[in-house]
């Protein structure tokens, strides 16, 4: 081969600006340490455990991608490394930072030109619509992306959390790539900035580099939730000096916004935010929901955990000048928006008020614990199931236990409202701003 043949000139358009989330397993090294490398060992057997709950979730991601496309993007790519998971994804060339900078600021004078059309640059008016409207479209996929990452997180970590492992760190950064024929993690410097900067970011939380906040603040929804996605809650210490009417009913835990955390990755400065997976979840389902948010098409709000999630999302959380931010009691923060909940079904409650998946996994569920049962007998347990039965019981004051109802799932929620008396409108999202 000649050597001009084995050149490669490397052109500008040829190099990709991408996102690469690493989940990782915390503790595993010790695990095989104590269990001398041997997986036959009883200390070797929780490490094979830990390692088959990792591909439980990825089983779980792909089975949804199959089954939900819609709300996912449409090309992304993941790789397993022993007890880690890399998954990377091509950005819109929009989004491409300047040169020599790490993160996106808007296009340049230079640049516009390759995204703009000179009808649309006719009037500012014309421009700014044509801008705004691209930028939207270029960053649905990193929204996307960005909220299923954070469902596998919180999967995860409960699996992890049943068998009293450690829980696993998922960091998301930015960087360019050069791709090569069906390699999507040579030479991807994403990859490299979350690999270099988990070293620097302790626990079983998500990190994300602030560049990608930046980026999806553009869709003031997706901020909203990023603004949700800032506050964490710690168990706080019980003080004597504080007067508390009921000792027994009370929960000793603070929110907290934890400062950007500050990494330089290969000469660049980056920092990256520890976030709240659970407000972040719900990032998957902003494209389906937009034409509800910005009011097109009028919502079916009768489901009032739903009604809630839904004003979450559209009015969010604001910092007032001169005033300590503390977050309203919300279902948004309660981490049950995980890979085993069906992602269509908010969507389905906005549309129609009902559910279909619901309802279809419902008689699966049935037709599965009576699956040794004729259809007649079926039929029969059906009726004595809906047949209604009056039982007298004291009904519980909403707001008695209104603070307690926000850490329910949706199904664990309606069943409870059964027994509650008062106004369930009490329990929605309150716009402050």
């Amino acid at each position: 081969m000649k050597q001009s043949d084995n050149k490669q000139n490397t052109k500008p358009d040829d190099i990709k600006y991408c996102v690469c989330a690493m989940i990782d397993l915390l503790g595993f090294s010790s695990h095989l340490e104590i269990s001398g490398y041997d997986l036959r060992t009883s200390i070797g057997k929780q490490a094979v455990q830990r390692l088959e709950n990792l591909e439980s979730i990825i089983e779980l991601l792909n089975s949804e991608k199959a089954s939900r496309p819609e709300y996912y993007p449409a090309s992304f790519h993941a790789q397993r490394i022993n007890d880690a998971v890399f998954i990377t994804m091509d950005l819109d060339d929009i989004l491409k930072p300047s040169v020599g900078e790490a993160i996106f600021e808007g296009i340049t004078s230079s640049t516009k030109d390759d995204f703009i059309s000179k009808e649309q640059m006719e009037t500012f008016e014309k421009y700014s619509s044509a801008y705004n409207s691209r930028i939207q479209e270029a960053i649905e996929p990193l929204i996307k992306f960005i909220g299923f990452i954070s469902r596998i997180h919180i999967s995860l970590n409960k699996i992890e959390g049943q068998y009293f492992f450690p829980g696993a760190k998922t960091v998301v950064s930015t960087g360019f790539r050069r791709p090569f024929k069906e390699d999507y993690f040579s030479a991807n410097f994403a990859l490299s900035n979350a690999y270099q900067a988990e070293k620097s970011l302790h626990g079983s939380s998500i990190f994300l580099d602030n560049g990608i906040l930046h980026i999806m603040s553009f869709n003031k929804f997706a901020k909203n939730l990023l603004r949700f996605g800032h506050f964490q809650f710690r168990k706080a210490s019980y003080d004597c000096f504080d007067n508390y009417d009921d000792l027994l009913n009370v929960t000793f835990e603070e929110a907290s916004i934890p400062k950007p955390i500050e990494i330089k990755l290969f000469r660049k400065e980056y920092q990256f935010r520890e976030l709240n997976p659970s407000p972040l979840t719900y990032l998957q389902n902003i494209p389906l929901i937009v034409k509800f948010l910005d009011e097109r098409v009028t919502p079916d709000l009768s489901n009032i955990f739903f009604k809630h999630i839904f004003h979450a999302i559209k009015f969010g959380i604001n910092r007032k000048k001169d005033e300590s931010l503390k977050p309203p009691p919300s279902f948004v923060f309660n981490g049950t928006n995980d890979l085993r909940n069906d992602i269509g079904i908010f969507q389905e409650f906005l549309t129609d008020g009902i559910s279909k998946t619901r309802e279809d996994l419902k008689e699966k569920k049935f037709n599965e614990e009576y699956a040794n049962v004729n259809e007649v007998g079926k039929r029969k347990i059906k009726e004595l199931m809906e047949q209604t039965v009056e039982i007298d019981i004291e009904q519980i004051d909403i707001s008695e236990i209104k603070n307690q109802l926000y850490n329910l799932s949706e199904e664990s929620l309606n069943v409870i409202l059964l027994v509650v008396k008062g106004d369930i409108d009490e329990l929605d999202y309150k716009n402050e701003n």
